[in-house]
Order: C-alpha cells, then sequence, then structure tokens
C-alpha cells in the first residue's frame, strides 16, 4: 500500500470525480509526476490539456490503478466501479487523506452538522495574526490538495493548513491525522447517504481517528452524543454554554476559567444567537492550544462579518430585521436560528427532502412562543405544513416567490422575518447559495 510515500512518480492514479476536489487531488497527483487517469461521469472542461489521460464515463479503465482517489461528491454505496475496484483491493482513498501525506504543516479540521464554515472563517481570521501562511480549504471552496501543492511550489514556511471536513471527505481516510481536530455538533443531517444516525455519527467520529498524546480533540460537551464519546480522551478538551470548562458562559460574556477574566462580550460581535456563542468558545480552545495572542484573537472576533446566507442581516430598519439563513439545511438549524430571537417573528421553512420527515423534529418547532406564524414552502412544504397545521399558526405557500413577499405582509415591518428553510434547495434552485442570492434579490427588490 502506497501510504504517506512522497515518491509517487510513475505510480497509477485513478480519480473519480471531476469537481473540485478531483481537480485538486489530480493536480497533486501530477505535480508529483504519478500517471494520472482523471474518470469522470459526464463530460467536463479539462484544464490539464494532454498532461492527463481522463474519461467520460467510469469505465473498467480504472482498474488498471495502484491507487484510487475518490471524490466526495461519489456515494460508494452507490457506484458500480468501486464495488469492483473493491473486490480487486485496490486502495481507495480520500482526497483530504492523499493531500496529508504531502505536508508537514499542521493541519486544524473542523467538522459538525452545523456552523463548520462560521468556524474555520473565524478562525481563518484569528490565525493570520500568527501564521504566515493560513492555508484555507476542504470543503469550501478549494481543496486540502491544491493548497499543499501551493504550498510546495512556493516552498511557504510558517504554514498551517485549515480544513472544513465533511462526512462525505471522512469515509475514505487511512492515516489522515489533524493536530486539532473539533467536532461542533452532530445531529441527522445526509442519512440518504449514510443510511441511518449511527452511521453518520460513526463517519464524523473518523476525524479522530488517529488521535494519539500528540494531537488534540476539541469538541462540544452539550453534544450528549460527543461527551459521552470524549470524556476520557486523552487531550480532549471540552466547550460548552452550559458548563465550566477551560472557558466558561455568563449569559453572553465568556470568561477565562483560571483568571476569571472576562474575554468577550458577544453582544460586542456581529454574531447572533447561542449557536453563534458555542462557535466562538470552539474557536477560543483552538486559539488557546496555538497560544493565539488574546488582544489579537479578541479583536478577530469583533471585526468578523457573518457568512453570506448564514443568519445573514438583509434588511433593517429600527428594530425590524430579515434575516437569510438560507445555509439552513437541516432542523436543528433552524432551531438555532428561531432561538436567536426573543422578539416575535415569522418563520419561513421548507425546501426539498427525499427522506421520511421527522414528524417529533417537525413539532419540535412549535415550542418556540416567539413563533407568530410559520410559512410553509416549496417541495416539502404541505407535509410540513400539514404536520404543524395542529399545532401552531402555520399556512402553505409553495411558491417560494410568493411565500416571502406573504412573509412581509404578515410581518406589519415589525416582526422579524427568518428565513431558515431546515431543507435542501433541490426543488428550485442550485444550492443554498443560489436559494439565499434569490430571497436577497426579493428583499431588496420590495425595498427599493
Amino acid at each position: 500500500m502506497i501510504y504517506q510515500n512522497n515518491n509517487i512518480k510513475n505510480k497509477k492514479i485513478t480519480i473519480l470525480g471531476a469537481g473540485i476536489s478531483g481537480f485538486g487531488a489530480t493536480k497533486l497527483a501530477n505535480y508529483k509526476k504519478a500517471k494520472v487517469f482523471l474518470s469522470n461521469n459526464k463530460k467536463f472542461n479539462n484544464p490539464f490539456n494532454n498532461k492527463i489521460e481522463k474519461e467520460f464515463s467510469h469505465s473498467e479503465k480504472c482498474k488498471d490503478s495502484d491507487l484510487v482517489i475518490l471524490s466526495p461528491g461519489i456515494d460508494p454505496q452507490k457506484n458500480k466501479i468501486i464495488k469492483i475496484l473493491s473486490n480487486l483491493n485496490i486502495p481507495i482513498i480520500s482526497e483530504i487523506e492523499f493531500a496529508s501525506w504531502f505536508t508537514n504543516s499542521p493541519i486544524i479540521a473542523i467538522t459538525g452538522s452545523n456552523g463548520k464554515s462560521t468556524v474555520v472563517k473565524m478562525l481563518h481570521e484569528i490565525l493570520q495574526k500568527k501564521y504566515t501562511n493560513v492555508l484555507l480549504g476542504g470543503n469550501i471552496g478549494i481543496s486540502f490538495s491544491s493548497n499543499v501543492v501551493d504550498e510546495l511550489k512556493n516552498e511557504l514556511v510558517n504554514s498551517i493548513h485549515l480544513l472544513e471536513v465533511s462526512s462525505f471527505q471522512l469515509e475514505n481516510i487511512k492515516t489522515f491525522k489533524p493536530f486539532i481536530s473539533c467536532i461542533l455538533n452532530v445531529t441527522k443531517d445526509h442519512l440518504d447517504r449514510h443510511g441511518d444516525f449511527n452511521n453518520y455519527l460513526n463517519q464524523k467520529l473518523k476525524i479522530t481517528k488517529n488521535h494519539d498524546s500528540n494531537s488534540f480533540v476539541v469538541y462540544n460537551e452539550d453534544d450528549n452524543n460527543l461527551k459521552s464519546v470524549f470524556k476520557e480522551k486523552i487531550n480532549s478538551i471540552p466547550f460548552s454554554i452550559q458548563k465550566k470548562n477551560r472557558f466558561f458562559t455568563n449569559k453572553k460574556t465568556i470568561f477565562h476559567s483560571k483568571t476569571n477574566k472576562k474575554i468577550i462580550d458577544q453582544n460586542k460581535t456581529n454574531l447572533l444567537g447561542e449557536h453563534n456563542l458555542s462557535n466562538i468558545l470552539a474557536c477560543l480552545n483552538i486559539s488557546e492550544i496555538l497560544n493565539i495572542n488574546k488582544k489579537q484573537l479578541v479583536s478577530s472576533l469583533i471585526n468578523f462579518k457573518p457568512l453570506k446566507h448564514r443568519m445573514e442581516v438583509v434588511y433593517k430598519k429600527n428594530s425590524f430585521l430579515i434575516i437569510n439563513d438560507s445555509k439552513s439545511t437541516n432542523l436543528d438549524s433552524t432551531n438555532s436560528a428561531v432561538k436567536s430571537f426573543k422578539n416575535e417573528i415569522i418563520l419561513l421553512i421548507g425546501g426539498y427532502s427525499k427522506d421520511k420527515l421527522d414528524i417529533d423534529e417537525i413539532i419540535n418547532i412549535t415550542k418556540y412562543k416567539n413563533i407568530s406564524k410559520i410559512i410553509c414552502f416549496g417541495q416539502i412544504g404541505k407535509q410540513i405544513y400539514e404536520i404543524l397545521n395542529k399545532k401552531t399558526k402555520s399556512i402553505l405557500i409553495q411558491n417560494f416567490d410568493e411565500a416571502i413577499l406573504k412573509s412581509i405582509e404578515f410581518s406589519l415591518n415589525k416582526k422579524t422575518i427568518v428565513f431558515s428553510p431546515g431543507f435542501k434547495s433541490f426543488d428550485e434552485f442550485k444550492n443554498f447559495e443560489q436559494r439565499g442570492e434569490h430571497f436577497k434579490k426579493i428583499i431588496k427588490n420590495y425595498f427599493t
């Protein structure tokens, strides 16, 4: 098996999938002078010209390989060629595994069902105060492999890799070992791929597969699934908004336990909600391991701007707010959004799902007494409405644009509008970003 061997020159490496991860792995394998075969199930623009061999279907040519790198978008349970390769005992690894073989820089890897992007972006701001090169990658727009190529080509020093990592990327790791692994939370998600919650949880936990006394795990102690796993683990550092660990919270202010000194008041940041208080705690614990200067750390947190489509304020007039939380693609995220407000809100939920709805999860939303009305929209809207209708004031408007406009009408320019769908966007949109941009366009057109 070719593990962590820098000399992959002339090794036959097949890369399955020509997306961001696949192109990154191709770039790295090509840079290390491997014989690269890029296999995708449909045509793609080839940025490598004739430097690599390619195909537009997963054929049996993939069998002529010393190693296969699998892109995270390909479900190994449903792809025929992967079953063939497995039966031939050809090693199959993930792109993050492959990239990790070629860097000696520390790796900080963040996973979780919700909050990953916010935390890695916050850490990106923080770490730039200490490291010359903070290489942000993974599940956030640029692959780990591409960053490693840049690191090697440019002989970067004082570098650190900061990765957002999904359950799909963790499926086929072998020796991947971050210096700091962080798990923010694990709630039901991606069950169409993983089958059930336990399988999904176990994929997330793989981030610590190779953890030892030379590495650290930062985890959310408020998540009972994580607490039971990591309580006794070496170098495992819990954070909590309910309990006193290295840091503790009093209302929205965070203090250091050893000194009882105030670190930061959440009200002085641009981050709304209890879930973001938890995200800040994760960043503080990681920063302490890395000995980040406290003043610079606090300055970075205060100046940090929320991500697009994640609790993004898109309209504000006096106390009237309209919130774009299109990145909310599961109901735990919607719950976090609703909890962020004490005043009356109009909640917009819906979108697309091919999973069977969890009735208890849907009904759980009704426990928040500040919800004035719930508007259900999209492909899944009718099913949600039928569950909620007997429990709370809800209305079904399946058309996306009409639902948004009706929320403005109900708000009376007073009640906060929270667009936190809780479901994926694939009924009408390519992704949550496109959905969020369309939401913002409707709001902008209405108020201008």
